[in-house]
């Protein structure tokens, strides 16, 4: 998100630009009314080819690239919420910080008025949570009374089945022997009440016959044997029926009542464990409920603790740069949004200084880990510091895939040896990588060696008289070429090609011995720095078919850039300013 004096400051930029674009036209127009541009119009004039001389010295080879300072040793400072948040406040940059110090505040009020919401959502997961957990225990306590009472009934009916059946081996009757005893008994006594009634009957028969008795009472006795015959045979009918039938229904009704109070004591238990299931799995899922929403408030809780980020210890106040597609991008500021994990700042501690830099492929050969370096920090003019190559990746940036697909650049860290309290991360520098330093060797400017039908040349002038003569050229730096073979020290080679030179393309059984499988586009001139024997055959410092010159595209680490000293072909500038 950008800041409103950002959006301001890139209109009057755009006006700007426009502004400048109208005064061009207009001086264009009024220059071709004045005919300024007729001279150009007649024709390419012959110009007078320039001339450097073959030198013989000590060459020093290096490779030039750019970076920028960052502290070998630094406390990075992150974003630990969640999601995207915007800057409120942001300590300024370069103050020196003080262990405790606020160096930014992000806005979480989204996540504060969540806090809230959360802190109701726990009050009522606990409260669900007690209530499920006192209906567990009020049904455990309830399957104890209902299985406690099964129990009771089960035993009262063995106790009445054993009452009614009784312990023949202890000798102890039961109910079933009473009624049995009983009912013989009572025909024993109902035999003895006839026995009675009957001699009470004949001797009332004698008195009434001698006239001592009323005729009412012999009948009366009469009735009386009649009663006790029939309660005879009454008696002797119910022991019959007993003796006959026993006690197979009563025994059969104790014992059912028995199996089924057994059976209500296992059925209790399982309703009782099914209940207590319910209320247990009630009571779980309100307590991994409850547990999960503490959790989440815990996490809230976190997060908007670290909306705040202090300074962890004293140190300088550095501001982060977001990555780019197209490399370092602007620095953040207040009102920007940020993203979980991303850089806010850094605080650099004491222990030394390294320089991020970006090599370009075709330099990769000469950069080596441990090669000695100079350092040039643009904030100090005129200031040399040593260095060390320290690291080269493997394999290319992938930033610089995206926004050049050309283009291959590897990181490199290289270590300042004594770095000064004066750098500050961040500062742009430059690094000469020391590569090698040869003794007694011809070298001539980089711009007077060509490509030709996939063969490395050189036009030597004598006495005006053009020359095109093979070399064969070693390693190079920004502005000479060494040569191995061709020139000699004294020889004048042009550093520009004649006006009908025009390049053979490469035959076709080098483009397929070349590793790349490249082809040279006619016109691509110049050679590249390794096209000696053993190198790559591929031009130095080009990220393009048809670059003119070694090394192109290479100049101070900016690919596409002119080389240090070198000038276009055809121009008539003299040589011996390039060549000094």
């Amino acid at each position: 998100m950008k800041t409103p004096i950002r959006k301001q400051r890139r209109g009057r930029e755009s006006g700007n630009v426009i502004v400048i674009l109208l005064v061009l036209i207009a001086g264009l127009v009024g220059a071709w009314q004045l005919g300024l541009f007729d001279g150009l119009l007649e024709g390419e004039q012959e110009v007078a080819l320039e001339g450097a001389p073959v030198r013989r010295g000590d060459l020093r080879i290096s490779e030039v690239v750019r970076g920028n300072l960052e502290a070998t040793d630094s406390i990075t400072l992150k974003c630990d919420v969640e999601g995207r948040s915007t800057i409120i406040f942001l300590a300024e940059e370069g103050v020196m910080l003080e262990a405790g110090d606020l160096v930014c505040e992000l806005d979480v009020s989204e996540l504060e008025d969540q806090l809230v919401r959360q802190e109701i959502e726990v009050k009522n997961a606990e409260a669900a949570f007690t209530k499920a957990k006192e209906q567990y225990e009020i049904q455990v306590i309830q399957n104890e009374s209902d299985i406690a009472q099964a129990i009771l009934a089960l035993e009262l009916a063995e106790l009445d089945l054993a009452k009614y059946v009784g312990d023949a081996e202890a000798g102890e009757a039961g109910e079933w022997f009473n009624e049995l005893a009983s009912a013989q008994e009572t025909v024993t006594l109902r035999q003895e009440d006839l026995a009675r009634a009957v001699q009470t009957l004949d001797a009332s028969v004698e008195l009434e016959r001698e006239g001592f008795l009323q005729r009412s009472q012999l009948e009366t006795d009469q009735l009386a044997k009649k009663r006790a015959k029939i309660q005879l045979e009454q008696a002797e009918r119910d022991l019959a029926l007993k003796l006959k039938y026993g006690n197979r229904r009563r025994l059969a009704e104790l014992s059912a009542d028995v199996a089924t109070k057994r059976r209500d004591v296992d059925k209790t238990r399982k309703q009782a464990a099914a209940r207590l299931t319910d209320f247990e799995a009630a009571r779980d899922s309100s307590g991994y409920t409850l547990e999960r929403e503490r959790t989440q408030l815990l996490d809230l809780r976190s997060q908007v603790s670290k909306s705040k980020i202090f300074a962890p210890e004293a140190g300088l106040m550095v501001y982060a740069r977001e990555r780019s597609r197209w490399g370092s991008g602007d620095a953040i500021e207040e009102g920007d949004e940020v993203r979980e994990r991303q850089d806010i700042a850094t605080i650099p501690r004491a222990g030394g200084m390294t320089v991020k830099a970006s090599i370009h492929e075709t330099k990769l050969k000469k950069v080596q880990v441990g090669q000695p370096c100079l350092v040039t920090v643009d904030a100090f003019p005129g200031r040399t510091f040593e260095g060390r190559v320290d690291f080269v990746a493997v394999m290319a940036d992938s930033g610089s895939w995206r926004s050049n697909p050309n283009q291959r650049l590897y990181k490199a860290d290289i270590s300042l040896l004594a770095p000064t309290t004066e750098m500050r991360p961040g500062m742009s520098c430059s690094v000469e990588i020391l590569v090698e330093d040869l003794e007694d060797v011809h070298y001539v400017p980089r711009q007077s060696v060509f490509m030709d039908g996939g063969e490395t040349v050189a036009f030597t002038i004598d006495r005006g008289d053009v020359k095109r003569t093979a070399v064969q050229i070693g390693l190079d730096n920004s502005k000479w070429v060494t040569v191995l073979d061709g020139l000699t020290e004294g020889q004048t080679v042009a550093l520009a090609p004649p006006a009908d030179f025009e390049p053979a393309p490469v035959p076709e059984a080098d483009v397929a011995s070349s590793p790349s499988g490249e082809r040279r586009t006619p016109g691509a001139g110049r050679p590249g720095p390794d096209s000696r024997p053993g190198a790559s055959g591929r031009p130095s410092g080009t990220g393009r078919p048809g670059a003119g010159r070694p090394g192109a595209g290479s100049g101070g680490g900016r690919p596409g850039a002119r080389p240090a000293g070198g000038d276009r072909p055809g121009t008539t500038r003299k040589s011996k300013g390039d060549a000094e």
